[in-house]
């Protein structure tokens, strides 16, 4: 009877292992087919800046979303600025909460997107400001998550880029702008030497042809007056 017992618990202790390995197995298998989300969390009080290096001409996009503060409904407003290596601003959002964006850059190098709380218009929607860091020791900023998203490279049928922005080819339009005018100049250059190579055959060929018939003149004068000289010579005697 204890030995039937006994069996009986192995049992039930075997059954939830068994039949957790489908699970394991089927958990497993999403973990190596679906994609990995490329967003990150961000934790920060007023302002938050970020450094990217990109290419010239290196198509970029992505997004940011205020994440409610705890005890709160309302996200917090954000301005957003995209700053190039030169100071130039590339592209600025003023008062928003989530927003988008997509840029080919004219410059290489470090650029520079800044996140900063727009402390007026979060206190207009209710998800507090700067009047709520008066009350925490130091004047601190209390912490905000904001999810920070950015990818490089254009991606068909990305959501988050409209069908009628062509912003991303005006690129490769300077780069065969930047060819056909190569082209040109190559062009115009083969055309000014093979006409200056024409203008001296022809001159060559003409000074050839003059050269020849002075030269066969010569000979003709030359073998006239050896003629006359010869008879002249005969006569005499």
């Amino acid at each position: 009877m204890e030995q039937q017992q006994q069996q009986h618990r192995r049992r039930r202790r075997a059954a939830p292992a068994a039949a957790s390995t489908p699970l394991l197995l089927l958990l497993a298998l999403l973990a190596t087919t679906t994609p990995l989300a490329s967003a990150i969390k961000l934790k920060f009080g007023a302002e938050e800046c970020m450094v990217y290096t990109f290419n010239q001409y290196e198509y970029f996009y992505g997004s940011y979303v205020a994440l409610p503060a705890k005890g709160t409904t309302a996200a917090a407003k954000y301005d957003l600025t995209v700053v190039a290596p030169s100071g130039q601003r590339l592209y600025e959002v003023t008062g928003e909460s989530e927003a988008t964006f997509h840029l080919v850059p004219v410059e290489s190098g470090s650029h520079r997107f800044c996140l900063k709380l727009n402390t007026a218009k979060s206190q207009a929607a209710g998800a507090g400001g700067g009047g709520v860091a008066s009350h925490l020791p130091g004047h601190q900023q209390p912490l905000r998550e904001v999810l920070w998203n950015i990818q490089i490279g254009y991606a068909e049928g990305h959501d988050k880029v409209e069908e009628t922005d062509t912003q991303y080819l005006w690129h490769h339009v300077y780069q065969i702008d930047g060819q056909v005018q190569e082209l040109k100049s190559t062009l115009h250059y083969l055309y000014w030497r093979e006409r200056r190579h024409r203008q001296t055959v022809e001159s060559t060929l003409r000074r050839t042809v003059g050269y020849a018939a002075l030269r066969l003149g010569a000979t003709v004068c030359v073998g006239a007056a050896q003629v006359l000289l010869i008879r002249r010579m005969f006569t005499k005697k």
